[in-house]
């Protein structure tokens, strides 16, 4: 196996035949850090040690009122009317389990290996008829029951492709497939894909080999043209292939795409260049005529993956929204277009927990989900919501945050998982004619305590400008002494559609046993909270966001002495990479030592669909543009830069770190590197995890600085 290359400023400047002069800095293997063992233990000790009370069986009895809930090797028994738990002889047997099979039209499941990164799968099944599909030399190709082969595209080129996409649409738009079955296996739905325009960008591969090769893709940056994608229908009975109508307007993305259950309808998404506006397109497959069903607008960008759920009757379907400013559920017909919102659109929707389709009930159902409501933003809930809008009930009551949930089938009642930073997760039994839980089980902290690990704290700050609160988590090492003087890391990573906090009660990281006192931080940008609060970034990356962890610091700073504003550092990986660098660039002041891992530089260094999403092109947001770019800011550095990236890196390309490293070059500024020939995007490499821990303990710990 080859070794990481380092470069080290000094270094670089070396020619052949100079003697080989030591090293500015090296790293130690992990385990010979200095308390590496303590971080090894921490982190054996922590797994399992937060003993979450689970529930082993639950069953209802509804004609009795009675829940039935199996604790370890007791039934407990709920009295659902009064809400309390029944004692001694009072409490009956459980009714006998009953089995259920959910019989839901689901869409056909892939079959095969999932497709790399950013690819698409190079194969479709039909699950009737024995049909399957295959992408080959850039066609696609029917192969029937009987194994005979029938093509159905001849001309696909590289650059004009059919049945695959290309690598923007897998990373950005999540679209893994490219050729879709109807249900009733009579038709094929397939891209065709134009990249002639894009431009290529390229990558030596094979750095450690006797030769190398290139590796090339068309890879759009802010401003570049983009790929054009458009949808052929082929009829497997007749072989004739029907173009779908995605619209006269080439620059635009369509993605999602996928037959309705009973075949009826191609269903896909298309989104604007500048990603504000989505439609929900439905094709006849007979014509690919097509018609818009929904339209989403924002100000800033629309949720680019709202989620879809088909209903038993195959026309009508669950559909996530945000244009009441928070993300909420709405209950549409493929034909008769919304029927209902569910629930007041007055918080963040997070996720369905049940769906059930019940002519008995309004609107033929009821939609049980989760959201954040109450008066912590952290705090997920559980509610309940009839399908035509009525009945909307919170389940949940008290102010925790709730997970593990069942559900009684007239959700009457619920059993959960109830904690929150500062208090140990509790089995609890909710009913929904009062507030208060039943308590049915604590966590066993025996480990816990056993461990000398500490808990995290949750803790939140008001945002520089005042408009705004984030949160953040404090870690702290077992040996914590607050009489003592501490260095603070950021571990961050706070780019859109991320999240690194919940309220729930959690250990300290094992990696605070270094030495250091770890601060995460979800700032503005993040998501989970409003469209307001995520959107607050649009056109603003790395300056909102990045506001927002310096003032988290700064906020920690003045309220405990214990932490030394003196030994800041921050580390992340990718956009948290990014956020890394700039941290030492932007906020000198409060940030000294950074080690970003494979980080943009320069959004225009990205890809058009992620970066023009949130920064628009240079031409629009030029100002920004430069103003969130380390490259443009590279004078600024006066901390301790590590920077980490792979060499054959195809998402974010090598290029970003190149770029930083010659301008930090030219202006004669120190800094350190560590490449690595045969890494991607993830560095695979042990001495990837050595270097950074190495030196953050360094520069943070065992420099001259006085330490704990």
């Amino acid at each position: 196996m080859s070794s990481p290359i380092l470069f080290v400023l000094g270094l670089l400047s070396c020619s052949l035949g100079v003697h080989a002069l030591e090293p500015a800095a090296a790293w130690d293997p992990f385990m010979e850090i200095p308390r590496a063992s303590e971080v090894q233990k921490a982190t054996a000790t922590s797994r399992g040690a937060i003993r979450s009370p689970r529930a082993r069986a639950v069953r209802w009895d509804l004609e009795n009122r009675l829940g039935f809930v199996r604790v370890d090797s007791e039934w407990l028994v709920i009295d659902l009317d009064g809400c309390t738990l029944l004692e001694g002889d009072q409490r009956p047997t459980p009714p006998r389990a009953k089995s259920s099979e959910d019989d839901a039209p689901q869409r056909p499941g892939r079959r095969g290996a999932r497709p790399a990164r950013g690819r698409q799968a190079t194969t479709a099944f039909s699950d009737r008829g024995g049909w399957s599909a295959r992408h080959q030399e850039f066609n696609v190709v029917l192969v029937g029951p009987d194994g005979a082969e029938r093509p159905v595209t001849t001309d696909g080129t590289s650059r004009q492709r059919f049945g695959t996409a290309s690598w923007v649409y897998g990373e950005e738009l999540g679209q893994d497939t490219a050729m879709w079955f109807a249900p009733d296996g009579e038709t094929l739905a397939f891209y065709a894909f134009d990249v002639t325009e894009v431009p290529d960008y390229y990558l030596l591969n094979g750095l450690t080999n006797l030769r190398t090769t290139v590796m090339d893709e068309a890879y759009p940056k802010p401003g570049d043209p983009n790929p054009i994608a458009g949808l052929r229908l082929h009829d497997i009975d007749s072989g004739s292939t029907t173009v779908v109508d995605v619209g006269e307007e080439p620059d635009q993305y369509i993605y999602d795409v996928a037959f309705s259950p009973d075949s009826r309808h191609l269903m896909f998404l298309r989104m604007n260049r500048l990603q504000n506006h989505l439609e929900l397109l439905v094709a006849d497959p007979s014509t690919g005529a097509t018609r818009t069903l929904i339209d989403e607008r924002q100000p800033t960008w629309v949720a680019h993956d709202p989620e879809m759920r088909w209903l038993k009757d195959q026309r009508r379907f669950l559909w996530s929204t945000e244009r009441s400013g928070f993300r909420t559920y709405e209950l549409w017909d493929v034909e008769h277009g919304r029927l209902a919102v569910l629930g007041p659109g007055t918080f963040p929707s997070n996720g369905v927990v049940e769906l059930t389709e019940d002519d008995q009930l309004p609107g033929g159902g009821r939609l049980v989900f989760t959201g954040r409501s109450t008066e912590h933003p952290l705090n997920q809930q559980l509610y309940s919501v009839h399908l035509d809008g009525s009945g909307f009930i919170q389940l949940t009551g008290h102010d925790l945050s709730h997970s593990g949930f069942e559900v009684a089938p007239d959700g009457s009642a619920v059993v959960a998982i109830g904690q929150a930073w500062d208090q140990p997760p509790s089995l609890l039994a909710y009913c929904a004619k009062t507030s208060n839980p039943i308590l049915l089980k604590d966590a066993d902290l025996t480990r816990v305590e056993k461990s000398g690990l500490k808990p995290s704290e949750l803790f939140s700050f008001t945002t520089a400008d005042g408009t705004d609160t984030c949160y953040g988590r404090i870690h702290y090492p077992s040996d914590f002494d607050p009489t003592k003087q501490w260095p603070i890391l950021v571990d961050v990573y706070g780019g859109p559609e991320s999240s690194a906090l919940r309220n729930n009660f959690a250990l300290s990281s094992p990696m605070t046993e270094f030495g250091f006192v770890m601060v995460q931080i979800d700032n503005r940008g993040t998501e989970g909270r409003s469209k307001a609060f995520e959107g607050a970034t649009y056109l603003k990356l790395g300056i909102v966001d990045l506001d927002d962890q310096a003032q988290g610091i700064r906020t920690l700073l003045d309220r405990h002495e214990f932490l030394d504003g003196d030994r800041v550092g921050i580390t992340g990986h990718s956009y948290g990479g990014y956020m890394s660098a700039l941290a030492l660039l932007r906020h000198p002041e409060v940030f000294h030592v950074g080690v970003a891992g494979a980080p943009v530089t320069d959004w225009r260094n990205y890809d058009t669909i992620y970066t023009e999403r949130y920064m628009r092109t240079p031409e629009e947001n030029l100002e920004n543009y430069d103003a969130s770019s380390c490259v443009e800011l590279a004078k600024n550095l006066e901390g301790r830069l590590l920077l980490l990236h792979g060499m054959v890196d195809d998402n974010v390309h090598p290029s970003n770190s190149w770029q930083l490293v010659d301008k930090l070059q030219g202006l004669d500024i120190p800094f350190e590197m560590l490449f690595f020939p045969n890494s991607a995007h993830g560095i695979w490499s042990p001495a990837s995890r050595s270097a950074k821990w190495s030196f953050l303990v360094d520069e943070l710990i065992d420099s001259e600085t006085a330490t704990p």
